[in-house]
């Protein structure tokens, strides 16, 4: 009985053999496609497969899209930047001050820039023009430059948001639109919304951007003790730290908007804390993490003029969200041997891109998949009789910084500033890139 057991189990593995080897030449002769069945002469050249096609039952999970979003810090123009870029006849060029980091911000599918200035024009209703600190009103074609640069939305919700009064308000959106640039944070009118959805290469990416205020007794607000009228006063998206469940139920408003409008991130910018602080004050804090728990994903902070830490937020319900508290300065004269501030300590010529990367699946999941911090330092130098400024991106992937016109010197006050940078923002960056499965980065160089 064992014997004859064995020759049928012989007999079995040589039909299953025999089968297998005439059902493997059927589809070398005759291939069919997954969706009609039909069978192809494996010679002749396959059409192009269509999207449909590509797609089959046995396919792995894989990313279909990715949006890239890059923020920079303040953009504050004191008198002697506008200066160095005047040209002479009424003429400014704000391009140099851009020219080596441009590259940087262009690579991002979308670059996000603080205007802490107003664009008030030639009035005499606005005052001095051009101007600097306390009342910015700048030449109109730093938006030229921006623009130039890679910059698509300029955030307009800030403490020098009216600083040219309700003329300069209303004028610098104008401005902003009518180069080609987008606002966001202040608004020409009660009917435009106070937030946008971006479409990035197929994913949605809501933006909103919130600058403190204080509240006058008649109920308008101020902003940098400037009083604003009835009607600026709701076109600007602002919050009080003395009235912040007013904010929260706005935010948790404005985020249920934006999920309606189909966004998959959320994104605000905010435009809080104390100036030249190197560590978020409790407000911050407690205010990041309320917005962690209503569901906004990255938070980026500006006004301190100098970078704050960032860090991986996690909500009492378990939202996770990224925070920077402060990009510090794009460009300014916060130099530091002015800046006592400061301690004439450096700071307020440091500055950063922030940027994140999301993706989107084929199985439907949206995630984030990088963030990185990518260090720049303000120069200021003079040249041929003329001072210049220039921001210069700290690559450690560009072996000799002179080719961005460093010299020995101005070198190691670059390496300074990479160094400052990393030692406020190192921890928690790396820390949050060790868990999206991403190298760490340098928190030095010598």
């Amino acid at each position: 009985m064992k014997q004859n057991k064995k020759i049928r189990l012989f007999t079995l593995g040589v039909i299953l053999l025999l089968c297998a080897s005439l059902t493997l030449s059927c589809v070398q002769q005759a291939p069919f496609t997954v969706e009609t069945g039909e069978s192809r002469d494996p010679s002749a050249p396959s059409a192009p497969a269509s999207a449909e096609e590509k797609l089959t039952e046995l396919e792995y999970p894989h990313a279909v899209a990715t949006a890239s979003v890059g923020v920079i810090g303040d953009i504050l123009i004191h008198s002697t930047n506008y200066e160095s870029a005047h040209r002479g006849n009424g003429v400014y060029d704000f391009t140099e001050n851009y020219e080596f980091i441009t590259p940087y911000l262009s690579k991002y599918d979308y670059t996000v820039a603080n205007l802490e200035v107003t664009l008030g024009g030639e009035n005499p209703v606005v005052g001095k023009y051009p101007s600097g600190y306390p009342g910015f009103n700048c030449p109109d074609s730093v938006v030229d430059a921006l623009k130039g640069a890679g910059v698509d939305l300029l955030l307009t919700a800030n403490n020098h948001s009216y600083d040219t009064r309700q003329a300069g308000f209303y004028r610098t959106l104008q401005v902003i639109r009518e180069k080609g640039l987008e606002a966001l944070g202040t608004r020409a009118a009660a009917s435009e919304s106070t937030y946008t959805v971006k479409n990035l290469n197929g994913i949605q990416i809501g933006m909103a951007c919130y600058t403190y205020s204080t509240f006058n007794q008649n109920g308008t607000k101020s902003l940098n003790g400037n009083p604003m009228s009835a009607e600026t006063s709701a076109l600007v998206t602002s919050f009080s730290y003395y009235h912040l469940e007013d904010f929260y139920r706005e935010a948790e408003n404005t985020i249920a908007a934006m999920r309606r409008d189909g966004a998959e991130f959320i994104m605000f910018y905010m435009h809080w804390g104390n100036e030249y602080q190197y560590k978020p004050n409790s407000y911050q804090k407690n205010i990041a993490k309320r917005l962690c728990e209503l569901g906004v994903d990255v938070i980026v902070g500006g006004h301190p003029h100098v970078i704050q830490p960032f860090e991986t937020i996690v909500g009492d319900n378990g939202n996770e969200t990224l925070c920077i508290y402060s990009t510090g300065n794009a460009i300014s004269n916060q130099r530091a041997f002015l800046m006592d501030s400061d301690n004439f300590s450096g700071h307020t010529e440091d500055g950063m891109i922030f940027g994140v990367t999301f993706e989107k699946w084929s199985d439907g999941l949206v995630r984030l998949s990088e963030v990185n911090i990518e260090p720049m330092w303000v120069i200021r130098e003079s040249r041929q009789g003329r001072l210049v400024y220039q921001i210069i991106p700290l690559d450690l992937s560009v072996a000799d910084w002179k080719s961005f016109k460093l010299t020995d010197a101005t070198v190691k006050d670059a390496k300074a500033s990479y160094n400052r940078t990393m030692e406020l923002v190192a921890s928690g960056l790396n820390a949050a890139r060790a868990k999206l499965g991403l190298p760490a980065v340098p928190v030095s160089v010598s």
